[in-house]
């Protein structure tokens, strides 16, 4: 659709004058330009504008749409896939870098701020080699981490944190090499251990407590947890590693909760740790008029087992984010759920459809 032709539709639905589509309309654009556009769950030719328009003529009233659009006006958090590079870019040298640094300066006696006198050192070279990067799922973005970390090797990085026995072997192999040839008397083993994912909005894939079973838990670091003994037994890694979880995105909600499970779940030496945190005030207001829209629109059939009903998105998050990729299901519903003709479906439109990890189509 053309730029000019969405403008005269808003208008239309909008309700605008020509002064009011002047004065908001070139702001739409510019973010549409700089960031909306590059939504990666459009379907092939498809721009924001006209995917605002339609996502606005489904409400009933005016006023319903002013609502809606303001929410996207003053609200919506996009994070645009240069930003979120940007994010991974940071978490190397921010985070990895500076903790296995004062880890090694307590080693050898010094203040971590004599950043490279410590930096400069065998020891931190043997640590830094001895580091283990496995992805929690594909949104690690592995790939874009290691570019951004060129003193790492490719073979302490890999992508699942469910490692096969053949590459175990070979990394064990590898990092002896490498540790002969830095002139390191130690075990060819990994003593720490970095688990890595793009972004947790409640916490809940991450841990949580089995709802058949308040004695257990699970998520993803429980499974790993649960592995990690066959990698100690394979000598892949040192009997008690230093495990920390790198979140580039998260909420305040999700920390809290994850580091409470950890404590509870037997892991409380794990660390987490994350890039960029979305405050807590950043959250939909449960109260608002939006959230009162999530509720008159949602549409019960995007329901599933997985993430039961998500009128305020998955966890009641109530998160008003998108990032470039795909909208969290964490995000207020109105974002991300579409639903068909055929009933159950009301026919709900999203402004930034979502593609779900479970889908009923896809047992």
């Amino acid at each position: 659709m053309k730029d000019e032709v969405a403008e005269r539709l808003l208008a239309r639905l909008m309700g605008w004058e020509v002064e009011e589509l002047k004065a908001r309309a070139p702001q739409l654009q510019t973010l549409a330009t700089l960031k909306y556009d590059e939504y990666g769950q459009y379907r092939p030719g498809a721009k924001f504008a006209e995917n605002l328009c339609i996502w606005l003529r489904q409400f009933q009233s005016g006023t319903e749409r002013e609502i809606a659009l303001r929410f996207v006006e003053e609200e919506l958090l996009f994070i645009s896939d240069r930003e979120l590079g940007h994010i991974i870019e940071l978490a190397y040298p921010d985070l990895v870098e500076q903790i296995i640094g004062e880890e090694v300066a307590v080693r050898l006696g010094i203040p971590s701020w004599r950043v490279a006198q410590v930096r400069e050192s065998v020891e931190f070279a043997v640590a830094r080699r001895r580091s283990l990067f496995l992805g929690l799922s594909d949104g690690a973005r592995l790939d874009r981490f290691r570019r951004s970390a060129p003193h790492l090797s490719h073979e302490q990085i890999a992508q699942e944190y469910e490692i096969s026995d053949h590459l175990i072997s070979r990394m064990v192999d590898d990092l002896s090499a490498a540790l002969e040839k830095l002139g390191a008397e130690t075990s060819p083993t990994f003593e720490r251990i970095w688990l890595i994912d793009d972004f947790a909005g409640s916490g809940q894939t991450l841990l949580r407590l089995d709802p058949d079973d308040s004695t257990k838990f699970k998520g993803k670091l429980v499974k790993f947890s649960d592995r990690l003994q066959g990698l100690v037994t394979n000598e892949l890694i040192e009997p008690a590693p230093a495990v920390f979880v790198l979140l580039y995105v998260a909420t305040d909600q999700a920390l809290t909760h994850v580091r409470d499970m950890l404590g509870a779940a037997g892991l409380g030496t794990w660390q987490l740790h994350v890039v960029y945190e979305i405050p807590q005030d950043s959250q939909v207001d449960h109260s608002s008029d939006i959230a009162a829209l999530c509720h008159g629109y949602y549409d019960s059939s995007t329901e599933d087992s997985h993430k039961g009903s998500t009128p305020l998105g998955y966890g009641d998050c109530a998160l008003p984010l998108v990032l470039a990729h795909n909208t969290p299901n964490n995000s207020i519903c109105l974002l991300w759920a579409e639903t068909g003709l055929e009933p159950p479906g009301q026919n709900r439109r999203a402004l930034f459809p979502r593609y779900e990890r479970h889908h009923r189509d896809r047992p």
